[in-house]
C-alpha cells in the first residue's frame, strides 16, 4: 500500500523532527481489544523522535497498540487515526501537544506541533520534538530554519490533500454524468427495476461498479451489471469506456454471450489496464425468456414466493485477460412476480466465509418478509440485511416481473 509518495516523503523526513505513517490493519480483533482500532506501522523518519526514547529499530514493523498500548484512548495516535480516517479532515494541534500515546500510558510524553493528514486508506503525522528533548526542541524554538521547514511541511500536506480532493471531485461529477440519479428507471413492458448503489465510504465513489437497464431496437430490454477493478478516475473512465461500449454494442441485437466476447476483445486489444467482472442479460417481455452471461462476475439470484435461488454459473472469465475469450449462454424462464437480482461482489462478501457460503446467505436474506411489498421495499430489506464486511463498493440492480 502506498499512502504517500516517495518525494513526498523525502521531504517530510527533511523538514519534520518525526513523520509516522499509519495504515489500517485489516482484521484487528486479535490486536484490539475491547474494539479499539489498531493500525499497521508502514513508514517512519530517519530521525523518527519516539516519545518513549526508543530508537526507530524498536517501533518499525509493529502496530501502533503493539508499540503504544494506551494510544487508543484520549488524543492518542490511534484515537487520532480513526477520527481522521472517520471524516476526512486533517487536524493541526500546534503548540504542546499532550498526551501523544495515551492518557495513561509511561510514553505519554507531549511533543509539538502535532499534524494528522489523511491519505487514501492511511495516515500521516508530523510533529517536532518532545518536550524535555533540548538537543532538538530547544532549537526547535530558537532557529528559524525549523519554523519554515514546518511551514513548507504544511504547506506540502495542505497542497496533496487539495488535488486529492480535486481529484475526487472530478471523478464524482464524472460518475453523476453517466449514471442515472434516481432508483426507479422504469416501469415499462411489464417490468419494475429499481437501483442501489453504495459507496464503500461516505462521500466516496461507487467507483467501478456501474450498471444499466434500457430497452434495446427490437423491444427487449438489456440488463447489465458491472465491477471495473480499482478506484477513482482510472476506474470511473473504464466504466465509462466499458459501459458506452457495451450500450453501442447492444444496438446490434447480439445476444449476451457475444456481446461479452466483442466487450472483452475491446477491453484487450484498444484499452489498457481495464479489466472486470460483467453480467449481462436480455429479457423479451414477449416470452418472460430470459437470456444471460457471465465475464467473471457472480450469478444472479431469483427470488420467487418464499424461496431464492443463486443460477447455476456458465463458464466466462472475466473481462481484459485473454484476447478471444468464449462465453457460455444460459436462459431462464420468468414468471408473473419473480424477482430477478443482480448485483457486485461488495454486496455479500465477507472475509472470513467462503464465497459459496456468502451467496447462500444473500439468497437467503433476498426472500422478501412481506410477499406484497413493492420492488423499493424489497431491495431496501436486502441492502438492511446485507453482511458484507470487505469495505468494498455495491450495486444491486432488482427487476420484477409482473
Amino acid at each position: 500500500m502506498t499512502v504517500v509518495g516517495e518525494d513526498q516523503l523525502r521531504l517530510l523526513d527533511q523538514v519534520a523532527d518525526s513523520v509516522l505513517v499509519v495504515a489500517p490493519v485489516a482484521d484487528a480483533g486479535a490486536c484490539a481489544p475491547a474494539g479499539r482500532a489498531d493500525f499497521s506501522i508502514v513508514h517512519l523518519s530517519p530521525g523518527y523522535i519516539d516519545p518513549a526514547g526508543r530508537a526507530p529499530r524498536d517501533i518499525a514493523g509493529r502496530t501502533l497498540l503493539e508499540a503504544y498500548p494506551d494510544c487508543a484512548s484520549g488524543d492518542g495516535l490511534a484515537a487520532r487515526a480513526a477520527r481522521v480516517l472517520a471524516d476526512g479532515a486533517p487536524q493541526y494541534a500546534p503548540g504542546l501537544v499532550s498526551p501523544l500515546t495515551g492518557a495513561g500510558s509511561a510514553d505519554a510524553v507531549p511533543v509539538m506541533d502535532l499534524r494528522a493528514a489523511r491519505y487514501d486508506d492511511g495516515v500521516v503525522f508530523t510533529w517536532r520534538g518532545r518536550v524535555g528533548d533540548e538537543g532538538r526542541l530547544g532549537e526547535a524554538f530558537e532557529h528559524g530554519r525549523t519554523r519554515v521547514a514546518l511551514a513548507a511541511a504544511r504547506d506540502l500536506l495542505a497542497d496533496s490533500e487539495q488535488r486529492a480532493a480535486e481529484q475526487q471531485e472530478l471523478a464524482l461529477r464524472l460518475q453523476r454524468a453517466i449514471m442515472p440519479a434516481d432508483v426507479r428507471l422504469m416501469e415499462t413492458c411489464g417490468v419494475d427495476i429499481a437501483v442501489r448503489c453504495r459507496p464503500a465510504k461516505a462521500g466516496y465513489l461507487v467507483a467501478g461498479d456501474w450498471y444499466d437497464a434500457l430497452q434495446l431496437p427490437d423491444g427487449e430490454l438489456l440488463f447489465v451489471v458491472g465491477d471495473i477493478v480499482g478506484h477513482g478516475i482510472d476506474a470511473v473512465t473504464g466504466m465509462v469506456a466499458a459501459r458506452n461500449t457495451l450500450r453501442g454494442l447492444a444496438a446490434t441485437g447480439a445476444d449476451p454471450h457475444e456481446l461479452l466476447s466483442r466487450l472483452n476483445y475491446a477491453a484487450c486489444a484498444f484499452t489498457e489496464g481495464v479489466t472486470g467482472t460483467v453480467i449481462c442479460g436480455r429479457y423479451d417481455p414477449k416470452t418472460q425468456l430470459l437470456r444471460w452471461a457471465r465475464a467473471g462476475h457472480l450469478p444472479p439470484v431469483l427470488v420467487r414466493g418464499h424461496l431464492a435461488a443463486v443460477q447455476p454459473l456458465p463458464e466466462g472469465m472475466l473481462l481484459g485477460m485473454e484476447l478471444d475469450t468464449e462465453y457460455e449462454q444460459v436462459t431462464l424462464q420468468l414468471m408473473p412476480g419473480d424477482t430477478l437480482l443482480f448485483y457486485t461482489d461488495g454486496l455479500i462478501e465477507r472475509r472470513a466465509e467462503s464465497i459459496s457460503d456468502a451467496l447462500a446467505e444473500f439468497a437467503a436474506a433476498a426472500v422478501p418478509d412481506d410477499p406484497d411489498a413493492d420492488i423499493d421495499s424489497h431491495v431496501a430489506q436486502i441492502l438492511a440485511n446485507a453482511a458484507s464486511d470487505t469495505g468494498d463498493d455495491a450495486c444491486l440492480l432488482a427487476v420484477r416481473i409482473r
